[in-house]
């Protein structure tokens, strides 16, 4: 019957500083400068825009008697975009029907703006809702 031969101190050490090295490659360590962050696209700033423009309007909606319409619809909206409905902050004093002409033209500029097809439908449906309650108004 044969012995084990016993591993030599040189063939462990060899061994150690072989998983050393292999380790030194992986990234176990989280990088001290982490990557930057790719720049928004187009569609993501107009996106912004048109949201910091639904949420004003919603605040001016809600504060104007009779704005309900308008504030459910600016909702609705704000969700279509997956963006939350900001705050009910004091907006500025500003006329309803100016406020809501503005944001039509917003919209309808963004759908011609946008790059991606689906967003310029959605944006182009927007416009044409705000649209039509603004008709109901001023008819």
């Amino acid at each position: 019957m044969s012995v084990p031969r016993a591993v030599s101190r040189r063939a462990v050490s060899g061994l150690l500083a072989g998983a050393a090295i292999g380790l030194a490659g992986c990234d176990l360590l989280p990088a001290d400068d982490p990557a930057p962050l790719p720049a928004p696209s187009a569609d993501e700033l107009l996106v912004d825009t048109v949201a910091a423009a639904l949420i004003s309007a919603r605040a001016i909606a809600i504060a104007t008697s009779g704005g309900e319409a308008y504030a459910a619809l600016h909702e609705a909206h704000l969700a279509a975009l997956g963006r939350p409905t900001g705050s009910s902050a004091t907006p500025p004093a500003t006329d309803l029907v100016t406020t809501e002409r503005a944001l039509q033209t917003t919209l309808a500029d963004g759908a011609v703006h946008a790059e991606d097809g689906g967003l310029a439908r959605l944006l182009a449906s927007m416009s044409a809702a705000v649209a039509q309650l603004l008709h109901g108004v001023t008819a």
